[in-house]
């Protein structure tokens, strides 16, 4: 049997670039899968597919390695600067996704610290690493290991810290030895607060702790595929992916937002990948799935794919009523190769067009009618809805 000190441990870690690390036992996480199980039957995770996976294997870690002895949860702090105002033209994007893609990130240092383990102990380890892309409920292991609690909008919070942090793990046949640290359940909590359940602008909170996956701006944004319906369109607002505002009206996010945290890792900065904004011209100019990569591969806006990314921005540009992308959204509507990007842009250009007076009403109206004859059912059915809306 392998085993190491925490100390050890947590030295190894910093050399891996990993400074918030806890240890969690390996046992079934039976309270959780009961939670997780009444969720998947209300049907919140939406068309999440692969959140309706077994309950049992999402909580039970032994079933995922093998012999394991104990499980390593890491954190690492993703960019907490203020936002600057936002300009017109462009669409807000979640702080999770502001740098490159953490899941490679983190895997890429949670390898770096098995290889260093491997060393320390002079020998080969059974290891699995995960960060968010297996069937494992992560926030529940952090709470067991001690990192922190689940605050009332389903994130793990770190007391001191706040909430914007990515969470990696390893399952391994490594015993740790706490010394006089055992791992033990934060007791801290949210208290009577409840900012982040009534400042969600969709209230995609059921209860505390319990999120609608339908209605939460994030999935819309980023794991919704197809149409977006009028009322989902309205909920998007400025954001064009993600959504962050149930973290940053959370009070134990003040300190962090306070001192401009940066990341804890240069990868997970604004500043290597995507931003805290993107221009929507920009992203309706994008015509084909490789420049779709050139432009976002690496990062994790890939996630929404072009279609989903380009139909963001185009009911973002109505939101927030960016005139001056009236021509642009009329040529998408037009030429765009998804039928899913052309009917979102022709509503959004009917939506800002109208806005010109009425001369511009009166192009909204050709144009409408010539959208009739799309070879796409849904953008001509689109079409036959905003005439019908039209004012007169």
């Amino acid at each position: 049997m392998h085993a190491l000190a925490l100390e050890t441990l947590k030295y190894l870690a910093s050399q891996a670039g990993l400074a918030v690390i806890s240890i969690a036992e390996p046992s079934e996480l039976l309270q959780d899968r009961a939670l997780l199980e009444e969720w998947q039957a209300a049907g919140y995770a939406a068309e999440m597919n692969y959140m309706q996976r077994s309950s049992e294997l999402l909580s039970s870690p032994a079933r995922l390695l093998a012999g394991v002895r104990s499980i390593v949860v890491i954190g690492a702090y993703y960019d907490q600067t203020p936002r600057r105002p936002l300009s017109t033209g462009y669409g807000r994007v979640a702080r999770y996704a502001w740098g490159r893609d953490y899941h490679k990130v983190l895997r890429k240092r949670l390898e770096q610290l098995v290889e260093l383990v491997k060393g320390e102990l002079r020998g080969e380890i059974s290891y699995r690493l995960f960060s968010d892309s297996v069937p494992l409920l992560e926030r529940a292991l952090a709470r067991r290991s001690g990192l922190g609690f689940i605050g009332k909008n389903t994130m793990m919070i770190v007391p001191g810290r706040g909430s914007f942090l990515f969470l990696g793990e390893i399952l391994w046949d490594v015993e740790i030895d706490l010394g006089k640290v055992a791992p033990i359940e934060s007791v801290a909590h949210c208290g009577s607060c409840t900012r982040c359940l009534s400042k969600c602008p969709t209230q995609a909170f059921v209860k505390e702790r319990v999120l609608d996956a339908g209605r939460c701006i994030s999935y819309l944004t980023i794991e919704k595929r197809g149409a977006l319906s009028l009322q989902e369109r309205e909920w998007l607002g400025e954001w064009i992916f993600g959504c962050d505002i149930c973290q940053e009206v959370c009070p134990f996010n003040f300190v962090a937002l306070k001192k401009r945290s940066v990341a804890d890792l240069p990868e997970l900065g604004a500043q290597a990948g995507a931003g805290e904004a993107l221009a929507i011209e920009e992203l309706l100019s994008i015509r084909s799935d490789p420049a779709f990569i050139a432009r976002f591969g690496g990062t994790a806006i890939m996630r929404a794919k072009r279609e989903g990314l380009l139909r963001n921005a185009a009911v973002v540009a109505a939101n927030t009523g960016a005139l001056k992308l009236v021509p642009l959204l009329n040529g998408v509507s037009i030429c765009d190769q998804s039928p899913l990007v052309r009917q979102h842009a022709l509503w959004a250009y009917a939506k800002l067009g109208t806005l010109e007076g009425s001369a511009g009403a009166a192009r909204v109206e050709q144009r409408l009618s010539r959208a009739r004859q799309d070879p796409d059912l849904a953008v001509r059915q689109e079409a036959e809805s905003l005439l019908i809306r039209l004012p007169k």
